[in-house]
C-alpha cells in the first residue's frame, strides 16, 4: 500500500507538470487575456466536481466496510448464543466451522465468493443438532443455528457491496479538469508555479489511489477483517473452561 501511494503521489505530480509544460507555454496563457469571472467560474466548478465525486466515493466505501464489519459482529454474537446453548458434543463442530470462516471463507470471500468448506462445516454442525435425542436443548440449538444461517447469508451479500461504476472514471475525468485548470487560468511553466501545481497533482493523485483501494469490503490494504471470529474462539475457550 505504501509504495502505491508513493507511485500515485508521484504519477499525479508528474501529470500536473507535464500538463502545465505542454499547455503553459502559448501566448494566450503567458498573457492570461481571459475573463476574470468566467476562470474564477470553471475553476470553483471543476475543484468542486473532483471533490463531489470523491466525498461520495469516500463515504460510499467506508460505508460499505462499516456494514460489512457490523455484519460479521453480529454473526459472531450469534456463534457465541449458540456455543453457550450447544452440548458437549456441538460445540468442538462450532469451533471447527469458526476456523473455517477465519480462513478459506475470508479468503474466498476476498474473490466475491463463499468457502464450500464453510458451508460444509455449519451444514455438518445442523446435522450433528438434528441427530441428537428430542428435548428442549435440541429445539434451543437448532434456532440458534438458524440464527447463524441467516447472519452468514447476510454476511456473504456483503461481498456484492458495490458504488455506480461510472464514478470511478469521472473521478479521473474531474481530477484532469483540477489539473488543466491552471495552464488555462494563466499560469505558466516556471520552477515555482511547476512545484505548486505539482503538490496539488500530488494531491489528487492521492485521493483517486484513495477511493480505488475502497472498491471492495473485503479485499484491499482497507477491509473487513475476521477480528470478530478470533474473540468468538476466545471467548469459546471461557465458555469451556466454565463448564
Amino acid at each position: 500500500m505504501s509504495l502505491g501511494i508513493v507511485l500515485a503521489v508521484l504519477l499525479g505530480a508528474a501529470l500536473a507538470v507535464g500538463i502545465l509544460a505542454a499547455f503553459g507555454r502559448t501566448a494566450r496563457s503567458r498573457e492570461g487575456n481571459f475573463s476574470s469571472g468566467a476562470l474564477g467560474f470553471l475553476g470553483s466548478a471543476s475543484l468542486s466536481s473532483f471533490t463531489l465525486v470523491a466525498a461520495f466515493l469516500i463515504a460510499g466505501s467506508w460505508s460499505n466496510l462499516n456494514t460489512a464489519r457490523g455484519h460479521t459482529w453480529d454473526e459472531a454474537r450469534s456463534l457465541n448464543a449458540a456455543y453457550t446453548d450447544a452440548d458437549p458434543t456441538t460445540r468442538p463442530l462450532l469451533r471447527s466451522y469458526v476456523n473455517d470462516v477465519i480462513g478459506p471463507d475470508f479468503q474466498s470471500m476476498a474473490h466475491g465468493s463463499a468457502s464450500p468448506a464453510a458451508w460444509a462445516g455449519l451444514d455438518a454442525v445442523r446435522s450433528h443438532v438434528e441427530a441428537l435425542p428430542d428435548s428442549a436443548q435440541r429445539t434451543t440449538e437448532l434456532s440458534d443455528l438458524d440464527d447463524v444461517y441467516t447472519k452468514r447469508q447476510i454476511r456473504l451479500a456483503d461481498t456484492a457491496l458495490s458504488l455506480p461504476s461510472p464514478l470511478y472514471p469521472a473521478l479521473i475525468v474531474t481530477g484532469l479538469l483540477v489539473l488543466l485548470y491552471a495552464p488555462i487560468a494563466g499560469l505558466t511553466f516556471r520552477h515555482r508555479e511547476a512545484i505548486a501545481l505539482g503538490l496539488v497533482g500530488a494531491v489528487v493523485g492521492f485521493g483517486i489511489f484513495l477511493v480505488t483501494q475502497m472498491t471492495h469490503p473485503y479485499a484491499g490494504p482497507m477491509h473487513v477483517t475476521p477480528v470478530a471470529y478470533q474473540q468468538s474462539l476466545e471467548r469459546f475457550t471461557q465458555l469451556s473452561q466454565r463448564s
